[in-house]
């Protein structure tokens, strides 16, 4: 008798569970939906729209939510994300804003200031020039060119023989950092030791070869904490951001074990 019954009762539990398995409960069909879910959707809304939703515009925004939820657990149920690698970034993107959440969004100045003592290179304003050019071509004889060019200028004789140039013929207010990219390391040089109001050259760049009369310059200078203070407190929070995810995929690191193909272990 008793083995009859441990029989039926084994029997009814695999029943139980092979229903749960093929058959959810009602409970996982269920869909609940939140006052803060649709209240942050419809202050999107509002804010994209410029207004608030009437009646049926907040009852479309609920039927949208229900409407993602169901399509999200269908393809949860068929097994979608599997392998997924857009998913998997999402995943691994939420999980990075979760962790930077826990940086205080309010630092003190105490925080502040030693930071922007370590970044005195960065906030630095670099020194900037102001400057024209005559531009000579290399194909055609330039450093010849400009040589006379320089002395007819020199002698306060009219001289207009330059051939143009894409950029343009007057620069303002540029950073060394911006005039080497337009024209190259050597042209930079001049810049050294800079002679206002005087036409140097011939002077080489990555066009060729140029006349260059520099007439303004504004130093470096590195502005006071509290001129920039946003800008630092943006910066801190960002590199504190950057740390904590470091440390955290450190920490994370640590318990996992990465087997690579032997294809690429090299």
């Amino acid at each position: 008798m008793n083995k009859k019954l441990f029989l039926f009762l084994g029997i009814g539990i695999s029943i139980f569970l092979i229903d749960l398995l093929f058959n959810p409960t009602d409970e996982d069909k269920t869909i609940y939906i939140t006052n803060d879910e649709v209240i942050s959707l419809i202050n999107a809304w509002s804010i994209q729209v410029g207004r608030d939703p009437n009646v049926d515009e907040i009852r479309s925004i609920i039927d949208g939510l229900v409407e993602e939820e169901i399509l999200y657990r269908e393809a949860l149920r068929l097994g979608l994300d599997n392998e997924d690698r857009i998913i998997k970034r999402r995943l691994a993107q939420k999980i990075t804003f979760l962790r930077q959440e826990s940086i205080s969004i309010d630092p003190s100045d105490k925080e502040l200031i030693p930071f922007y003592d370590t970044k005195t290179d960065f906030y630095t304003n670099p020194a900037k020039f102001s400057f024209t050019h005559l531009y000579f071509s290399i194909e055609e004889n330039a450093i010849g060119r400009a040589n006379l060019a320089l002395a007819k200028i020199n002698d306060e004789e009219i001289f207009s023989g330059a051939d143009p140039f894409l950029l343009g013929k007057n620069f303002s207010n540029r950073s060394i950092e911006s005039i080497e990219k337009d024209f190259g390391v050597n042209f930079t040089k001049i810049f050294d030791s800079p002679i206002l109001d005087t036409w140097v050259g011939p002077v080489k760049s990555s066009y060729g070869i140029h006349l260059v009369k520099i007439s303004d310059q504004s130093a470096s200078y590195l502005p006071e904490f509290e001129e920039i203070r946003p800008q630092v407190k943006i910066d801190y929070l960002l590199e504190q951001r950057d740390s904590q995810i470091k440390s955290y995929l450190e920490e994370l690191k640590a318990k996992y074990k990465v087997v690579l193909n032997p294809s690429f272990a090299n």
